[in-house]
């Protein structure tokens, strides 16, 4: 009997190896999951810091257009001398770079688009540098819309 007891005992102390390899095919599966949507998530953050250097060019395209009725032409320059003279009659930088983002520009198109180029993603994770994000205002029913195009994959596009 006592033989007995003691065989019981020893069954049940700790995990048994089927137990363990469970767990460890779970943590598997959820790291599986995990994984790739924590690297879209950093992607679509680091393009949104880069998109949010644009809050400025936007509002400025939009008080031109509220001022003059129509948006800026950066191709017309009987209005402005050159393209940095645009940016001085806007009341903006020409300069906006951020962590992300080497260059934010208003482009010369009719109409004026801003322009993103990004960088600083390592080449081998991403493959998002020197890509574009492109923010382009329409005027549907007197407000000014911003349409988001780009180079870069849909799914990292900022909203506007």
């Amino acid at each position: 009997m006592k033989n007995l007891q003691t065989i019981k005992q020893s069954v049940q102390k700790g995990f048994t190896l089927i137990e363990l390899m469970i767990v460890v095919a779970i943590i598997g599966i959820l790291a599986a999951l995990a994984i790739p949507a924590y690297s879209d998530y950093t992607i679509k953050a680091k393009v949104s810091e880069a998109a949010s250097l644009t809050g400025a060019m936007k509002a400025a395209v939009e008080i031109y257009y509220s001022e003059n009725g129509v948006l800026p032409d950066l191709t017309d320059n009987s209005t402005y001398a050159d393209d940095n003279a645009w940016y001085d009659g806007l009341g903006v930088s020409s300069q906006f770079t951020g962590k992300y983002a080497s260059s934010v520009l208003l482009t010369s198109a009719t109409p004026a688009a801003i322009d993103i180029t990004i960088h600083g993603f390592p080449a081998s994770s991403t493959g998002l540098n020197g890509e574009t994000v492109t923010y382009t205002p329409t005027v549907p029913g007197g407000n000014v819309v911003w349409e988001v195009t780009g180079t870069i994959e849909t799914k990292y596009l900022p909203k506007t």
